[in-house]
């Protein structure tokens, strides 16, 4: 972390000449409005990390730590946040279609107003009660066409989310905060809500 804080330009720097920042202590990093896409930041701690605004097109952040960091109005296309720990982030307003998010805790995660269009949301850790002590929140989320397998929305609350096509499949949808009509649109295989 000592580096990060010291020589941000020099890390950047390092993780673009080499493409990434693989298993380092980034915690706190300020990286509002950074381009980081395309680069690796798998098993790294960016917990705290400010990445409001940050290109994350096709980053791969594969088993990190963002504990309670900031993406706010991130551009994230195609980011691969496969068993990522985003436990209390705030995702709120950023376009993150088509990613991937299976196996991750987003324990208290902010999705609202989140592009989360063609993602893939498998085998994810949202339910409440979570270590956070927040619920999850896809409110008003576009989870459009997302393929949503095997995923507990027991406390999430999913009011307003876009579910059309949404592949739904055994998902456990009993006690989510929601709509009932809204999974009329999706394509569902999962307990009846």
């Amino acid at each position: 972390m000592s580096e990060s804080v010291l020589d941000k330009a020099g890390l950047l720097r390092r993780a673009r000449e080499t493409g990434g920042l693989v298993n380092e202590d980034l915690s706190g990093i300020d990286l509002q409005n950074e381009d980081l896409s395309g680069l690796d930041f798998s098993r790294s701690v960016l917990d705290g990390a400010n990445l409001k605004g940050a290109h994350l097109t096709e980053t791969r952040l594969h088993d990190a730590s963002l504990k309670g960091a900031d993406f706010t109005g991130a551009k994230a296309k195609r980011i691969y946040l496969v068993g990522a720990n985003l436990l209390g982030a705030n995702l709120s307003g950023a376009d993150m279609e088509g990613a991937f998010l299976s196996g991750a805790n987003v324990g208290g995660a902010d999705f609202t107003g989140v592009n989360l269009k063609k993602s893939r949301i498998g085998v994810v850790q949202a339910s409440f009660p979570n270590e956070s002590g927040r619920a999850t929140s896809f409110r008003n989320a576009d989870l459009e066409g997302a393929v949503i397998n095997a995923t507990d929305f027991r406390g999430v609350d999913l009011r307003g989310a876009n579910l059309k096509n949404a592949f739904m499949y055994e998902a456990k949808l009993r006690g989510a905060i929601a709509d009932k009509t809204q999974f009329d649109a999706a394509v569902t295989m999962a307990e009846t809500y």
